[in-house]
């Protein structure tokens, strides 16, 4: 037992820089796709899936009270992955106060 080292730290850490790579690279690419013509164009074609994530995109959250982008999935995209981030920030404050020493 005295080989063992503990790797959370740096295991947080590289899942950490993970995180916020990919967060910045997708902020990147929404803003080079925001109001271009390669904005993806949704076909509400009478589906239940599409008219419910077409309801969803039109609410007031993702139109008028969050606008970082013109289109609103990218609003919506975004905050999401921002609670996910949250989320994980919580679950590592709680396991580093309460972690065992």
């Amino acid at each position: 037992m005295l080989g063992t080292v503990k790797t959370f730290p740096t295991k947080r850490a590289k899942r950490w820089m993970l995180t916020i790579g990919i967060f910045l690279i997708v902020q990147l690419v929404f803003i080079a796709v925001d109001g271009t013509f390669l904005e993806p164009n949704i076909n509400d074609s009478g589906n239940l899936f599409a008219r419910t994530g077409r309801w969803i995109l039109n609410l007031k959250i993702f139109t008028e009270w969050i606008t970082l982008y013109s289109y609103p999935f990218f609003n919506m995209f975004t905050i999401i992955h921002i609670l996910a981030i949250f989320i994980q920030a919580i679950q590592d404050i709680h396991s580093i106060i309460f972690s065992k020493k």
